[in-house]
């Protein structure tokens, strides 16, 4: 009986807390400036040899448990050469905060599909005036920017932060206190397909005068202020929430369907005095809606938030403001 329970000794390794003890180290020496802060950024691109060394710690450390520990300690010697050495291996990346600009001429444009990819850092976006440029962009940066522009009437632009720099980028103590800002200035004079796909820093859209075809915006969790162009006919808006808080200001005297993706996030809809409204809320999850006390509940349950909420000119009013919430999800959403 005591045989048997001896064969089936429980497994242990010593693979992972040498691997913990090296983070350790490595923190420390990296504190200390005996590693160099700009090349922390090779432990992006080695962390594939920690899943093959705990591969073999599986396979072979069952049967002596020294072999982990052995295993380990070659990953934290390889890895502390590695970042000293970092320079002279050909791995050194640059890291130094930097802007670039960017700006794209009118030209013969009729129109723009424009796809922003933003980082971490803190973007502006607002519209240009006086100007005979159709796009123009001020990007504060750490690593590298994408930007590419395609076609001569209608044109396709994209800019981007590419690679994982950016998301990384308050690791190093360099650029603490930079004003990485992204300002982003388009023109009121083409009509724009705009597709902003957020990220951790807080973004402000002033679209005022802006010519909109379609828009599309997917937060993160950074603040959002949106302020909505005017535009009689209206434009295809689909706007998705995060876990950040969201304001959205609307127009004055036009047509304008809205639809929302809610989350945890705190959104709050600021629509004009006095403005026809109509609020469809079709999945009211587990959050919170709050309504100006003139809306009226027109269809829908009555202990529930589902329905549709109007204010009592909208069915007759020339211009309407239709917001419809696809769901509320466990954040909160209120209009006022």
């Amino acid at each position: 009986m005591s045989q048997n329970q001896n064969s089936h000794k429980p497994y242990r390794s010593f693979f992972w807390p040498v691997v913990l003890l090296g983070v350790g180290v490595i923190w420390l020496l990296s504190n200390l400036r005996i590693i160099p802060t700009e090349n922390l950024w090779i432990l992006l691109r080695l962390w594939p040899v920690l899943i093959i060394m705990a591969g073999l710690d599986v396979l072979f450390a069952r049967r002596l448990p020294l072999i982990g520990a052995l295993l380990g300690l070659l990953v934290i010697g390889g890895v502390i050469f590695i970042l000293l050495n970092g320079g002279a291996l050909g791995l050194e990346r640059d890291m130094e905060p930097r802007t670039e600009s960017f700006t794209v001429e009118v030209g013969e444009s009729t129109s723009v599909d424009l796809d922003l990819n933003l980082s971490v850092q803190e973007t502006i976006v607002s519209v240009l005036q006086n100007s005979a440029n159709l796009f123009e962009a001020e990007i504060g940066h750490v690593g590298e920017i994408e930007f590419s522009v395609v076609g001569t009437s209608d044109k396709h632009i994209d800019l981007a932060q590419v690679g994982v720099e950016s998301w990384f980028s308050w690791l190093l103590p360099e650029i603490e206190g930079e004003e990485l800002l992204w300002e982003i200035g388009l023109s009121p004079e083409v009509p724009f397909d705009l597709d902003v796909d957020a990220s951790t820093g807080s973004t402000q859209l002033d679209l005022e005068g802006l010519q909109l075809e379609r828009f599309r915006y997917d937060a993160s969790t950074g603040a959002s202020t949106i302020i909505l162009p005017a535009a009689e006919d209206g434009y295809d808006t689909h706007i998705e929430c995060s876990t950040g808080s969201m304001q959205i200001l609307f127009p004055t005297e036009s047509n304008l369907t809205v639809r929302l993706d809610g989350s945890t996030g705190r959104i709050l809809l600021d629509v004009p005095e006095g403005a026809a409204v109509q609020v469809d809320v079709k999945d009211g999850g587990t959050g919170a809606l709050q309504l100006p006390a003139d809306m009226v509940k027109v269809s829908g349950g009555e202990n529930r938030d589902e329905g549709i909420y109007q204010t009592p000119d909208f069915e007759d009013a020339p211009y309407q403001l239709v917001i419809i919430i696809e769901d509320i999800s466990t954040g909160s959403v209120e209009v006022r």
